[in-house]
């Protein structure tokens, strides 16, 4: 009998089995929200470290004294004596900005250029104290920006050199019709 019972008592036992192996599977739902808890993460320690950054050097600007420096005068441009525009007592009404080159004159162009960019240029350079005109290009609609009539060699290159600081492309020119 103590048989019959050890084999009853054998099988009310239960096993004991083990760990069961899982894996985990995320979906497209759950890696999107894993994805976007993790960037709202990032924005709220970045904007700490800006705002954090920010107080800091709002401290440190506060507790260093401004060095209040003068600036260099600037560079005055080298205007030709024969370009200079005159003061206002002397000054004769403005040469019209369209024209046509003189023939046999020498003048340095700044470029062929749109209607609207011309105009642009050869006020800007006006304004520099050179005498520009703006004449017809090879189309009717191209237009070229002309520094002169240059009189002599002298003349000339006092203008190229003006002309070269002001950082701008340019060539020799000599209008024969």
């Amino acid at each position: 009998m103590q048989s019959l019972l050890t084999q009853e008592s054998a099988a009310q036992e239960i096993p004991i089995s083990e760990p069961a192996e899982f894996e985990i599977v995320l979906g497209r739902r759950q890696v999107a929200s894993v994805l976007f808890v993790a960037t709202v993460m990032a924005v709220v320690l970045s904007a700490g470290s800006y705002f954090v950054g920010k107080a800091m050097s709002a401290e440190r600007a506060a507790a260093v004294p401004p060095i209040l420096v003068a600036p260099p005068p600037a560079p005055a441009a080298p205007v030709l004596e024969a370009m200079i525009v005159k003061p206002a007592e002397e000054a004769k009404p403005e040469p019209p900005l369209f024209a046509e080159p003189l023939n046999g004159a020498v003048y340095i162009q700044i470029g062929a250029l749109d209607k609207g960019i011309s105009v642009v240029v050869a006020e800007g350079l006006r304004k520099h104290g050179f005498e520009v005109i703006v004449a017809p290009g090879p189309s009717e609609r191209v237009f070229r920006v002309l520094i002169g009539p240059l009189p002599d060699p002298a003349a000339f290159q006092r203008a190229k050199d003006a002309v070269d600081q002001l950082g701008l492309a340019n060539f020799a020119r000599k209008y024969v019709q």
